[in-house]
């Protein structure tokens, strides 16, 4: 959503807040969370028992060990003053045992380390929007239909019959969509969430005549438009 956040900046802030994310800089790679505009590392202990923590929380805790080791609160005091303007990205020894790195965060990317959607839900999605084009044929009971009610029905999805195919863009937009592709010679449906991450159904058995219609939300105005593109054969 990095790259929406000047076109959509409220969406774009929900939509990042507490959301997974992967900070790149000088000191390699961390996992963290944005919240209030700002990266936060999810904090860890290396196996050589160093910590790695947010620098709200690293205050916390060089208070707290520091207490432990019997220095009075303004040593305490100034040890926290010190990582506070302690550089980026250079070891700073901040108590006699005490060392810190401020390490920086250049780049910013969404831990993309979850389950992927089930490919059933894009399925769902398409075949309710050729709903839209058969009218009441859709509950016709013609063998290619009972198979796509079939895979919905159970959550089990036979190649030979229909592919989800996952589709990536470079650069994300304002818009989610949808649009009957035509028959080539099947059905297919293409999805796209923000204009980014799509899904391509193809329905091996299927083929719809008549008109091929588009749908599009805009993100920025949150208006939906709808319209006829051209009439498809089938063969």
């Amino acid at each position: 959503m990095n790259d929406l956040a000047a076109e959509i900046p409220a969406l774009a802030q929900a939509l990042s807040k507490n959301s997974p994310y992967v900070g790149c800089g000088p000191g390699g790679k961390t996992t963290g969370y944005v919240k209030d505009g700002e990266f936060l590392v999810r904090a860890k202990t290396n196996p050589d028992g160093s910590l790695i923590q947010s620098t709200p929380e690293a205050r916390k805790s060089i208070d707290a060990i520091l207490h432990r080791q019997g220095y009075d609160a303004p040593f305490r005091a100034e040890a926290i003053r010190a990582l506070d303007e302690a550089p980026e990205n250079i070891r700073v020894r901040i108590a006699p045992d005490l060392e810190v790195v401020k390490w920086g965060i250049t780049k910013l990317e969404l831990a993309l380390d979850g389950p992927l959607l089930d490919p059933v839900i894009p399925l769902k999605v398409a075949f309710e929007f050729i709903a839209c084009h058969l009218g009441t044929d859709i509950y016709e009971e013609i063998q290619p239909l009972d198979e796509i009610r079939h895979a919905l029905t159970t959550g089990e999805l036979d190649p030979s019959l229909i592919h989800v195919e996952r589709l990536i863009a470079e650069k994300s937009h304002p818009f989610h969509g949808i649009i009957f592709e035509g028959n080539d010679p099947y059905a297919k449906v293409q999805i796209r969430f923000f204009g980014k991450l799509g899904f391509r159904i193809h329905f091996l058995r299927l083929a719809i005549g008549g008109p091929r219609g588009e749908y599009t939300h805009d993100l920025i105005t949150n208006e939906e438009h709808v319209r006829k593109i051209s009439e498809c054969k089938v063969d």
